[in-house]
């Protein structure tokens, strides 16, 4: 007899277990809990977008060593006609990047420039090119630092207007405009940044907050208790008068039926004396109350299990000090009974 009856047992501890692992969540009071981080979210979606900008910031700035400053002179060509009486066409974009770093006109370049000037510095500084218009040239020089790049920008242009009066393919070669030396910068990428930075705070936020959630297993509403047992579920003690009501009610209800009822106040990892077992051991049956989003459904479990094992008869779970604005939410209208 006794082995059936511990057999019986075992197979109701699985099943509570099975249906405890199975339980699905409940959507209502998930969207309810994640309103209230909804402040959070959004501060996680700000800090998204402080930490974007920041880093695009450090990212995006140049050490002073490694800036570039930039300055161009469009210069005209006006070329002599050939033995067969036309201009010299072949001067071409490609020709002239080549022109300017090789003989003469590079020698005409050093010469109008300080001794602590390389060949090689002006060289990487230099580009020619030329677009539509053949007797349209634009020089761009581009260095570390703004007064050189204006020195080497000037002495180019000096060379070029000496190599035109030099070079038998040429009437003159005059400079049109100058700009002086301009630091270089990007494109701004900002509010991309901004906002990616948003964008990553919202589904870091979210996604800690639904984890959170998901392993989550506090006491809150009716559908919790469900959870973990299948035994009746006494109401909500606390200070909202419809609520104690419902809840008095059912245990009012309870006394009459079973006789001497004790309250067992299940606290998270306090262990029930010994006097309190007995107490509840000799009752005619015991009603467990929990703390309202402050005892885990694991631990319930856990008690629950105990309780049994000590023979106490359990006739119904109970939730103490509740939110009464969350059930008002979560329950919708509720009935004032009079």
């Amino acid at each position: 007899m006794q082995l059936r009856l511990c057999r019986r047992w075992e197979n109701v501890s699985d099943m509570r277990e099975l249906q405890y692992a199975d339980a699905g969540m409940d959507m209502k009071k998930y969207m309810l809990c994640l309103i209230k981080k909804i402040p959070l979210v959004l501060a996680a979606a700000a800090l998204g977008a402080f930490l974007g900008a920041l880093v695009y910031i450090l990212v995006r700035t140049v050490p002073e060593s490694e800036r570039e400053y930039r300055a161009f002179s469009k210069i005209y060509l006006d070329f002599a006609a050939d033995e067969t009486g036309e201009v010299y066409q072949e001067y071409n974009g490609y020709t002239w990047n080549d022109l300017m770093v090789t003989d003469p006109i590079m020698n005409l370049t050093m010469e109008n420039l300080p001794a602590d000037y390389s060949r090689e510095e002006v060289t990487a500084a230099t580009e020619a090119t030329i677009l539509s218009d053949l007797r349209l040239l634009t020089v761009t020089i581009t260095t570390h630092n703004g007064e050189r790049t204006d020195a080497i920008l000037g002495a180019t242009k000096q060379a070029l207007e000496a190599y035109g009066e030099q070079a038998k393919e040429f009437i003159q070669i005059q400079t049109i405009q100058t700009t002086q030396a301009k630091l270089v910068v990007a494109d701004s990428r900002m509010i991309q940044a901004v906002l990616v930075g948003v964008l990553i705070g919202l589904a870091v936020s979210l996604l800690v907050v639904n984890l959170y959630y998901v392993m989550d297993d506090r006491i809150l509403v009716c559908s919790d208790v469900r959870k973990v047992t299948d035994t009746s579920f006494m109401g909500y003690s606390t200070t909202e008068d419809f609520l104690q009501k419902d809840y008095d009610h059912n245990m009012e209800y309870l006394k009459q039926k079973r006789g001497n009822i004790v309250i067992c106040d299940v606290k998270q990892k306090e262990v029930l004396s010994g006097e309190k077992l007995e107490e509840m051991r000799r009752a005619d049956g015991v009603v467990v109350t929990v703390a309202y989003g402050k005892i885990h459904g694991t631990y319930l479990a856990y008690v629950i299990e105990q309780l049994h094992t000590q023979d106490c008869h359990i006739c119904g779970v109970a939730v103490r000090d509740a939110d009464e604005k969350f059930l008002r939410s979560y329950y919708g209208r509720m009935i004032v009974r009079a």
